[in-house]
């Protein structure tokens, strides 16, 4: 038995009806800030993390759900200046425009399963399907309470101001409550209404924030991993027999107390006669007894300390990593305990982790994921945990740990959410060659395109240094986004291709133009060569889809496709050769720059020697016409990047700033 989909419309960013996916063990949320990852956990836990549900305030109604809250008052208040037969189709339209948030849970079962948990929530008969289905509601519930809101805020003050119902409503969320109905999902007009103990019996949820209560320094005073502590103890509590041994304990203290209590206040309790307190029936004998019991003790009276050579250190000793993990692993385990003495238990239980990876650092962000899947599938294994796991993350490493299954990646296009099942992804067999890439390259290398703004992939070293200074200086624009730069090499940009589609992100492309010969062997040519093709795969097999260079080069050349465009080699002006390589681009660009540099005999201008000879500093013509030569002969790239660092206003290569103001305009 799991939980399949959820599916969530009108909170916050979910303003149209959107259907995510989970995997049967784990799901991993990815996506840029503001995709809805935190609404998608914060549903959940509002709709079914504490006992009192109902905590919505009218800020988490979508835009949509606004607006129509919005609609309903104006047409109410249209109903009531009409005293013909309209005025009743008037109300019901602004009673059906009143806002509503919901959580539509499905659940998959087998028929080995024990169905008791869902017994209330299947409502069909067929012994083939193997679903049932929950929906969470939060709304004014029927037509009447509908009625009586509208017509409270028509006589209120708030009536006659600009978004006033917006601010009444703020005030009166008593109206609305939380419902929870059963489903039949393929009869959706067959609704069962469900009670809270139904609900806990199908579905548990519980939560660890990003933000736990740990302080970095010698006052802490929130002992955020004793808290821990105290509240595995609440969950092992009367199951150890232990505790048997501490309750014994704190009655013998509580028998000495009681001594020194009857000392203590007996003067007291003497005049508390006088006054006539031992009068009343069934209030004589006024004792102060102890009273202790190992929960209320242990709150607020434990620390977890650190040994040190003999010396106790306190936990704010511990580096916040460590102390996030052992806090994460104390919370599961007190999850489990409270899962496993819930009578009944319930039929799944969800636990849900917020960026996990906060304070710690990336070797133990991998080991943190890996190990968290072993310790839920023992427990699945050993003790028929029945848990599903749902981390929300901005870690690359714990998605290069994690693989694409279980990857959910929330986008969102001109304020529209959407949610895309990397599973689908990998099962399209079009995609398996890429998938098996692209799953080994995020092993080896830091892959953050799950959460960017705008993708640049590059071909190497040399951009990666300069596209920095680049970016700041043609398209500072960029400086506001979250950019991922990817280095892919010369050859394998289009393994992105697939999985760049799925993304829909904003991508440049930055590749060289790589001319050859072809009847010679493919050797390295000029761009004028008159019969010269491209060997770059990108070029000759995706954008443009051209191998011949003159093509490449024509104006009316088609760079782009929707919302991905390629940069390539161009002549900086037309009288000018077309550069090969970014390292002759960028000689074409800035040879009056490099023949100054030159001239000033700077020992750290590694690669000096190529523009001048025999103690003469060539002429920016001599380089511009001999580019080709000059840049065959740079062999350590990270060097020419170095040196062109230490340069003074040099120029961006026109085909990298064309590119780059490209990305800048593009819409996320």
């Amino acid at each position: 038995m799991h939980i399949e989909s959820a599916k969530i419309k009108g909170y916050r960013l979910f303003d149209k009806e959107v259907s995510i996916s989970l995997h049967p063990k784990q799901t991993i949320i990815v996506g840029r800030n503001n995709s809805g990852k935190t609404s998608f956990v914060e549903i959940f836990y509002k709709f079914l993390g504490v006992e009192k549900t109902g905590r919505f305030t009218v800020d988490d109604f979508s835009r949509r759900q606004r607006a129509n809250l919005e609609k309903a008052a104006t047409l109410w208040q249209q109903a009531q200046k009409n005293e013909n037969k309209d005025r009743d189709e008037l109300e019901k339209q602004a009673r059906n425009n009143l806002p509503e948030i919901s959580l539509e849970i499905e659940f998959k079962y087998e028929d080995k399963d024990n169905l008791t948990p869902l017994s209330n929530l299947i409502l069909d008969l067929d012994e083939k399907r193997h679903d049932a289905m929950m929906r969470c509601q939060f709304a004014i519930k029927d037509d009447d309470k509908k009625s009586e809101f509208l017509t409270e805020f028509h006589k209120s003050k708030y009536a006659k101001k600009k978004d006033g119902i917006i601010e009444f409503t703020r005030r009166r969320m008593r109206y609305f409550s939380t419902n929870f109905i059963a489903v039949d999902k393929e009869n959706p007009d067959t609704v069962k209404e469900l009670d809270p103990s139904d609900v806990k019996k199908a579905i548990s949820c519980d939560f660890i924030y990003a933000q736990t209560m740990f302080d970095d320094t010698a006052l802490d005073t929130g002992h955020g991993l004793s808290k821990g502590f105290e509240k595995y103890y609440q969950a092992i509590a009367d199951t150890d027999e232990t505790l048997d041994r501490l309750e014994d304990a704190i009655q013998s203290v509580s028998k000495n107390l009681d001594d020194e209590y009857k000392s203590l206040f007996e003067s007291v309790i003497a005049q508390l006669t006088d006054f006539g307190a031992g009068k009343i029936p069934g209030l004589d004998g006024i004792k102060v007894v102890s009273k202790f019991n190992p929960t209320s003790l242990i709150k607020g009276n434990t620390k977890v300390t650190y040994d040190d050579k003999g010396s106790s250190l306190p936990e704010s000793h511990n580096g916040l990593g460590y102390t996030k993990l052992i806090y994460i692993v104390l919370q599961l385990s007190a999850f489990f305990e409270s899962y496993r003495q819930r009578q009944p238990q319930p039929g799944t239980q969800l636990i849900f982790i917020e960026e996990p990876e906060a304070h710690l650092h990336p070797q133990m962000q991998s080991v943190f994921i890996k190990n968290i899947g072993k310790y839920l599938d023992e427990k699945r294994e050993q003790d028929r945990w029945n848990v599903q796991l749902i981390v929300t993350t901005h870690s690359s490493h714990i998605i290069a740990d994690s693989g694409f299954e279980g990857l959910r990646y929330f986008d969102v296009n001109e304020g529209n959410l959407s949610v895309k099942d990397l599973d689908s992804f990998i099962k399209n067999e079009e995609n398996s060659v890429s998938v098996e890439f692209l799953a080994q390259y995020m092993q080896l290398r830091k892959c953050d395109m799950f959460f960017a703004d705008k993708i640049i992939l590059i071909e190497g070293t040399t951009e990666r240094l300069l596209l920095p200074k680049m970016i700041e200086k043609e398209a500072s624009g960029l400086l506001h986004d979250y950019i991922s730069i990817i280095e892919v090499g010369g050859a394998y940009a289009i393994k992105f291709r697939e999985l760049l589609h799925f993304l829909h992100v904003p991508t440049l492309i930055i590749t060289d133009i790589d001319s050859i010969n072809p009847a010679e062997n493919n050797k390295k040519i000029e761009t004028s060569f008159d019969n010269a093709v491209t060997s770059n795969v990108t070029l000759k097999e995706w954008i443009p889809g051209e191998k011949d260079i003159k093509k490449l080069l024509a104006p009316d050349v088609n760079k782009g496709e929707e919302f991905i465009q390629v940069a390539y080699q161009i002549a900086e002006h037309s009288s000018m050769p077309v550069g090969r390589s970014f390292e002759e681009a960028f000689i074409l660009a800035n040879a009056s720059v490099l023949t100054r540099a030159a001239k000033k005999k700077d020992p750290k201008f590694v690669n000096r020697k190529y523009f001048c000879e025999n103690g003469t500093v060539h002429t920016q013509e001599y380089i511009c016409s001999h580019s080709y030569e000059i840049a065959k002969k740079i062999s350590h790239k990270t060097d020419f990047a170095f040196d062109i660092l230490m340069l003074d206003d040099w120029k961006t290569p026109v085909y990298i700033k064309k590119g780059l103001e490209w990305l800048e305009s593009a819409s996320k």
